[in-house]
Order: structure tokens, then C-alpha cells, then sequence
């Protein structure tokens, strides 16, 4: 696959997922405030199932099929690589993954604010 078109793959793949998730973490904040506070009560389980089914996937098709270090795109290619350390840190030391979850205590603020920051992600998608 041709360099360009797999970047353009990746940023395909990711804007619906970007747009969906912050709109639905700034629509409903409290609905993450429970699904997080929930994993947080199944202990590093509940770090496991986050990194599993919300993060590692975004993060390793980022890191091998993005790697833009120039312009917008290097802001998704940042994103990946910090998303894939944060995975490696959870499930390497998920007591630290843990007190990730525990953030969610705070209240939907945090998740409001996450939101715009997905949908900034997604705009890097769509723009290029």
C-alpha cells in the first residue's frame, strides 16, 4: 500500500469514530462518568477492557499505518504514539491505569472537554 493511501486509510477510518465519540462524550458526559466509574470498580479488569476495546486499536493503527511528522497530520501521529504508550503504561502497571480510571470520579466535565478534543481530532481527519 502506498504510503499516501494509507494515511488517507487511517484518517477514513478514524474521523467517524473521532466524531462519534466526542459528540457523544459532550452529549452525554454522565453516561461516561458511569462506564468509567464502573471499570474503575472492576479493578484492573477494568483497565484490561478500557485499553482492549477503546484505545489499542486506534493506537496501533495510528502507529503503523500514520507516520506523518509533517503539517496536521502530525498531530494524529502524536496522538497514536502517546495513546500507545498510555496503553503500554496500563497494561504494564494497570495500578497506574487505575487511577486513570478513578479521574472519572471527578465528574462530566472532564469528559465534555475530552469530547471537543476528539472532535479536534477529527477535524485533523477531515481536514487533510
Amino acid at each position: 500500500m502506498h504510503p499516501e493511501t494509507a494515511h488517507a486509510a487511517v484518517q477514513m477510518l478514524l474521523l467517524p469514530a473521532f466524531v462519534i465519540m466526542g459528540l457523544s462524550h459532550i452529549i452525554r458526559p454522565t453516561m461516561w462518568v458511569k462506564f468509567f466509574g464502573d471499570l474503575h470498580g472492576q479493578g484492573t479488569s477494568g483497565v484490561v477492557l478500557r485499553t482492549f476495546a477503546l484505545e489499542l486499536w486506534p493506537a496501533l493503527v495510528i502507529v503503523a499505518l500514520h507516520p506523518v511528522w509533517s503539517g496536521p497530520g502530525l498531530v494524529l501521529t502524536l496522538y497514536g504514539w502517546a495513546l500507545a504508550l498510555k496503553c503500554t503504561v496500563s497494561l504494564l502497571a494497570p495500578e497506574i491505569g487505575l487511577r486513570s480510571l478513578a479521574m472519572a470520579a471527578r465528574g462530566p466535565r472532564a469528559f465534555v472537554i475530552g469530547g471537543g478534543m476528539l472532535l479536534a481530532m477529527g477535524g485533523i481527519c477531515f481536514w487533510r
